[in-house]
């Protein structure tokens, strides 16, 4: 329901394998419900999984990610859907995007990896965009412990001083 609806949310998974598992029991849970969301799945390379197909699957495999017909996932995440809302609602990502990724509409994480130190900081920070109305975020953490992930942010939060004035008018 964040920003009107038009919010986004990243899973982010342990390893490729886990991506593709993820992705098509997401999209078998989202079928049988009835539900409009879309998701995408990204990674690298190519994934062999022979308990759920023969054949290999890539980010342009059909039946992965049946709607991005050749497009890049950066793009096909942040594009406007028919009604205003987003076509995909959901990344799934396996180490792919976890940093350097700008989606400022991402305001939920789901985290089913281990995280620490500065990959900890990286990948969560994802949700540190700012947009008009975003007032909220939230992480659901089924592997980490608080207490890790806060001793990763740690360093990021030491105390600074500084030796001169600062001039607010060149800020």
């Amino acid at each position: 329901p964040l920003l009107g609806g038009t919010a986004k949310a990243m899973v982010v998974v342990a390893s490729r394998i886990e991506a593709v598992r993820w992705q098509l029991a997401m999209q078998r849970y989202i079928a049988r419900r009835g539900y409009t969301l879309g998701t995408l799945v990204a990674f690298s390379g190519e994934v062999i999984d022979a308990d759920s197909s023969p054949d290999p699957f890539t980010e342009q495999s059909k039946s992965l990610n049946p709607g991005l017909k050749g497009r890049d996932i950066r793009e096909a995440f942040a594009a406007p859907g028919p009604k205003g809302e987003g076509e995909y609602q959901v990344l799934l990502v396996a180490n792919k995007f976890q940093t350097g990724f700008d989606q400022p509409l991402l305001c939920g994480m789901y985290v089913d990896k281990r995280l620490a130190g500065i990959q900890a900081v990286q990948t969560l920070s994802r949700l540190n965009r700012t947009y008009p109305g975003k007032t909220d975020t939230f992480v659901l953490d089924f592997v980490n412990k608080a207490e890790d992930i806060r001793e990763a942010f740690q360093p990021f939060y030491q105390e600074t001083f500084l030796e001169q004035e600062v001039n607010t008018d060149l800020i």
